[in-house]
């Protein structure tokens, strides 16, 4: 069991394949899990790749730790999708202990671990889900510890011919293999796509009106107990600016501009207490105006980031990868590319989406 741990995933899973005495011990829950989380809190980052999706809805791996080293060419390895008919219209959600989740408008969504080339397709909604009349489609994508189980939500808000809007919550269990609706939360549009999780729980963006993408706060959904909870921005002056959530090593985050000349942008870090929640700024940093409200605040922005032992943060902006420097407090470009519509950082693992499904 010692030595299994140390061996890296992608052979692990060559092990597997060997014969069925050797799949049996190797794909268990406990083996599984305790290899998750070795590497998973490798210091070095050796096990941790960037997913980046092309325009044909194909995706390209590079490993994550010569992107902070500059000066040196970043490999890319194709990887295919696992999507039946990839397009730019494919969007990964997000990723959770080597699982990347994916949805595309014209396929149900699939949850996939690209270190096995494994891949689940989640099953329909039915009746639950009305495509033809849906105002937009947020999913969100999760692990919720206490039950050893991974969860995407969708949320749908659904426009009637009177121009009001209703909200209806569907969540999928992996373990359960199945679909269920869930309370709602309460007013307000979601702004970000997909939601961040962090700790246990998702957070989408909240605006007061659906044709803006200003913020006003924030929710969360905790995927152990399914309920619903409002946050306070942080308080970063006065006006009303379009804000994008993230995730800062294992924090959310939010990313705010300055003033209306957009020439460096604020990152704060919210710390949540239980029943107090508490933010600080972090940094900011300094940028040129063109890298303003248009790429800060497409739909296809994230940060996902990671934080280098420098001190420097990966952030993820479509179509480039960029490195903040905290000495300098400026944005420098890592990963130029004129393909990258979509990037991921995710862990290399053994998680197996068909077997948790097919155990239950």
């Amino acid at each position: 069991m010692v030595i299994l741990l140390k061996v890296p995933p992608k052979s692990m899973f060559k092990f597997m394949c060997v014969s069925k005495p050797w799949r049996r011990p190797i794909s268990s829950r406990k083996l599984v899990k305790a290899h998750l989380k070795l590497t998973a809190n490798d210091k070095e980052s050796s096990h941790h790749r960037v997913i980046f999706q092309d325009s044909t809805g194909n995706f390209k791996v590079s490993r994550l730790p010569p992107l902070f080293q500059r000066g040196q060419k970043t490999e890319l390895f194709d990887m295919g999708s696992p999507m039946e008919n990839p397009t730019i219209y494919t969007r990964i959600v997000g990723s959770v202990n080597g699982l990347i989740c994916l949805y595309s408008n014209l396929e149900e969504p699939v949850l996939w671990n690209p270190t096995i080339r494994k891949s689940k397709i989640l099953p329909t909604f039915g009746a639950k889900l009305r495509r033809d009349c849906s105002y937009y489609l947020n999913y969100g994508f999760g692990y919720d510890e206490s039950h050893d189980d991974y969860k995407v939500v969708a949320i749908q808000c659904i426009s009637d011919d009177g121009g009001s809007y209703d909200t209806v919550v569907n969540i999928y269990s992996l373990r359960n293999n199945s679909w269920r609706t869930i309370d709602k939360f309460q007013g307000n549009f979601l702004v970000n796509s997909s939601g961040k999780f962090v700790d246990g729980k998702l957070y989408w963006a909240l605006s007061a009106d659906v044709d803006t993408f200003n913020m006003c706060n924030i929710i969360s959904l905790d995927l152990a107990n399914e309920t619903w909870r409002r946050l306070e921005l942080p308080r970063y002056g006065e006006g009303s600016y379009p804000l994008t959530l993230g995730v800062v090593g294992s924090d959310l985050s939010v990313l705010c501009p300055n003033c209306h000349e957009v020439t460096n942008s604020d990152v704060w870090i919210m710390k949540d207490c239980g029943a107090k929640v508490s933010w600080t700024k972090n940094f900011t940093i300094d940028h040129p105006k063109d890298l303003g409200e248009f790429i800060f605040f497409s739909p296809i922005f994230s940060v996902p980031s990671c934080q280098s032992s420098k001190g420097e943060i990966l952030f993820l902006l479509p179509p480039v990868i960029m490195i903040y420097d905290s000495s300098t407090r400026q944005l420098e470009v890592a990963v130029p590319s004129e393909e990258c519509f979509a990037a991921e950082i995710y862990v290399e693992s053994l998680v197996d989406p068909v077997l948790i499904a097919h155990n239950h």
